[in-house]
This record gives C-alpha cells, structure tokens and sequence, in this order.
C-alpha cells in the first residue's frame, strides 16, 4: 500500500532536522577548546545547512507529493527518531562532522526524491543516516 507523507510527518522530520542542527551547535560550543577553527567551521556551516533544510520542509515545498510503502514510511521514521535523539551518540568530531554529512545528503536526497518519484534514493540516504548514528 501506497501513501503520501502527511503533513504531521512532514513537521516531524522538518522538527528532525532542526534538533540535528541544534546538537551540533552545543556540540561546537561545548567543545570549542578541543575543535580546530577549521572543525568549529565546518561544523557551523553543516549547522546552517540542516536548519535550512528544515525550515524548507517546515514550510512543506516538497514532500507532500512523495509516495511510499509502509516499509519506505518506517525507515523515513526511524531516520526521525534518530536524528532526534543523536545528542547522546555525537561520540567525537569525526562522528558529529560524519552525521551531519549523511543528514544533509538526506536532506538532498529528500528534493531530489521529491521531484522524480526517486522513493528509493530518500529511503537509501535515510538507511545511510541511521547507521551513522548508530556506529
């Protein structure tokens, strides 16, 4: 069975993000002695990117048209749950700066899925995103 993303789903996963790029935010300022100005960048800018993203799924330009399986609705919701719940994982810098990549490409790949019916592209950056979180 088929369906479209629901515009509470839509909220949470924008809601995701947000949280994702608010850890990384306390991360970096939590731990500003220990980064290299080079780190404290990238983690800003990696910042900036998912509270982007958020707002844009916030504002619900995309999703709406998106249909998936149950199992495809699963994943995406998992990938929810996780990012909300990354602040206990965040193990080190490279583990931060490794999330936050897999979380913009799914990010990406949300659009890009969005746009030419791709479910599986948003289904496989969302697996990818979880198991980052999860090393």
């Amino acid at each position: 069975m088929e369906k479209k993303l629901s515009a509470n789903e839509v909220f949470e996963l924008s809601k995701a993000f947000h949280n994702l790029s608010s850890v990384l935010g306390h991360y970096r300022y939590d731990h500003w002695e220990d980064l290299t100005p080079s780190q404290r960048s990238d983690l800003e800018n990696k910042q900036w990117t998912l509270f982007n993203i958020s707002s844009d799924l916030n504002a619900k330009s995309v999703l709406l048209k998106v249909k998936l399986i149950e199992q495809d609705l699963q994943t995406l919701q998992s990938a929810t749950n996780a990012m909300q719940e990354v602040a206990q994982k965040i193990q080190d810098i490279k583990h931060g700066i490794r999330i936050a990549t897999k979380a913009i490409a799914f990010g990406g790949a949300i659009y890009v899925g969005a746009s030419t019916g791709n479910v599986g592209l948003i289904v496989s950056a969302a697996s990818d995103l979880i198991s980052e979180i999860n090393a």
